[in-house]
């Protein structure tokens, strides 16, 4: 039994030695060859050349400055040149309190927006949370914090709605375009 148990012994130890220098020359080049791949790649880098500039419409000032208006899109109309004329008058205090009420209105939205964000992905995590538990029809202090996200949640939306709502109420209504004259026959 004492000589079984050292054959063993024996035939391991001389496997183990067999092995072992395989595998740290494997190691060892698998080593070297990732360092000349990085060497490479960076040499490569270096020799690439610069990709080409293009230059675009944008890029270029027109070359006689007739007019700093953009051309008018078909269909469009410009507004009338009597108010652009008239630059000396103040602007309407009016329309600057509305535009800085509608700038701050979109800011709560965006804010709200995010809130609304966090709260859905804290409803998904505790979702995902009691619903993986198996016996989830007897944990009822995580179905009642479930029920709590889901709340927030739809408080939340609402909240939004209702910025939402003012800012349309606060926005100017563009005119509709006006209908083309029938041609006479």
């Amino acid at each position: 039994m004492s000589r079984l148990i050292s054959l063993r012994l024996a035939i391991s130890v001389v496997l183990a030695s067999a092995l072992l220098p395989a595998a740290a020359f494997a190691q060892s080049q698998d080593t070297q060859s990732v360092a000349e791949a990085a060497r490479r790649a960076r040499e490569q880098k270096k020799a690439a050349p610069k990709p080409a500039t293009v230059i675009t419409n944008d890029d270029v000032k027109p070359a006689t400055p007739a007019s700093t208006e953009p051309a008018p899109v078909s269909g469009t109309t410009n507004p009338p040149a009597g108010n652009a004329a008239a630059g000396s008058a103040a602007p309407d205090p009016k329309d600057e309190k509305t535009a800085k009420e509608i700038a701050d209105l979109k800011e709560e939205i965006k804010q709200a927006q995010n809130e609304l964000d966090l709260a859905q992905r804290q409803l998904s995590l505790e979702q995902d949370s009691y619903f993986s538990n198996p016996d989830y029809t007897r944990a009822t202090a995580q179905k009642a914090k479930v029920d709590g996200y889901k709340q927030q949640v739809s408080d939340k939306q609402q909240a939004l709605d209702t910025l939402k709502a003012r800012l349309a109420a606060l926005q100017p209504i563009p005119p509709p375009p006006a209908p083309a004259a029938a041609p006479k026959p």
